[in-house]
């Protein structure tokens, strides 16, 4: 296994994507859950998107977020319930000896990890120990990715076109955004980040489904985040693990701790 690929991975997902990087969302109420109620909206681009992504926050759903790499690379998929704080994020990152699982349980008042490592040179990586890493929201500042924010971005967008039916790109100043996106994403953007170009697409319903953040581009090849909202509804169960699976106090290479 390459120990530098997995510290690095801790702080940031390929080159951008924080394995430690989850917080809670401030939401709102909907009469509906399952499909919310069609109402009068914003018609220009920019108050289109902005309304799309806030109503991503009214229901569960589930966010599959990739870095525009090959298919079966790394990847993270977030199961999340905005309304009760609850929610499992699982992040799989491709290393020689095969993959490194990184799983974050959400219970609303507890946060836990755990690891699970194609081999055990990492005795705390075991698979089997959640560790409990505070309150949600604890995390150091500017640590990592915030997945569950990262559609309230498309409010910064300062250049919005229409390129299709319920299709838009342009360009989102991201500067004053640290504390969603973390130190690997800011690192990244550098001076860039006032401009960073994105594509986005809203279902029928006005919600956010599809969101590509254009990170950086080197040698013909773009980093990117590439996010899709999917199964707004779905059940979302996360219970806190049973007491003789929970580890107290943990280490400095448990994302979060």
């Amino acid at each position: 296994m390459q120990k530098s690929k997995l510290i690095v991975a801790g702080a940031v997902f390929a080159v951008a994507v924080a394995a430690g990087g989850w917080a809670l969302m401030t939401t709102g109420d909907d009469s509906d859950p399952g499909r919310p109620a069609a109402s009068a909206g914003p018609t220009d681009p920019a108050g289109v998107l902005t309304a799309a992504a806030a109503k991503v926050d009214r229901q569960t759903y589930k966010l599959t977020l990739g870095t525009g790499g090959p298919a079966g690379g790394d990847g993270t998929v977030v199961l999340w319930d905005p309304l009760a704080k609850r929610g499992l994020e699982t992040t799989s990152l491709k290393v020689p000896a095969g993959a490194v699982k990184i799983e974050r349980l959400t219970t609303g008042p507890d946060v836990y990890v755990r690891i699970t490592a194609p081999d055990r040179r990492v005795p705390v990586w075991d698979g089997k120990t959640w560790w409990h890493v505070g309150a949600p929201g604890s995390r150091p500042a500017q640590q990592g990715l915030d997945n569950t924010k990262l559609a309230g971005t498309l409010s910064t967008a300062t250049v919005v076109r229409e390129t299709g039916v319920r299709a838009y790109a342009g360009t989102l100043d991201l500067r004053e955004r640290g504390a969603v996106l973390g130190n690997g994403v800011g690192g990244v953007l550098g001076d860039r980040a006032g401009a960073v170009p994105f594509t986005a697409e809203v279902d029928e319903q006005g919600r956010l489904v599809r969101y590509r953040i254009e990170l950086a581009s080197e040698q013909s090849e773009t980093a990117q985040l590439d996010l899709t909202y999917s199964d707004f509804g779905l059940p979302v169960s996360a219970e806190s693990p049973a007491a003789d699976l929970v580890g107290e106090d943990p280490p400095a290479n448990i994302p979060g701790a």
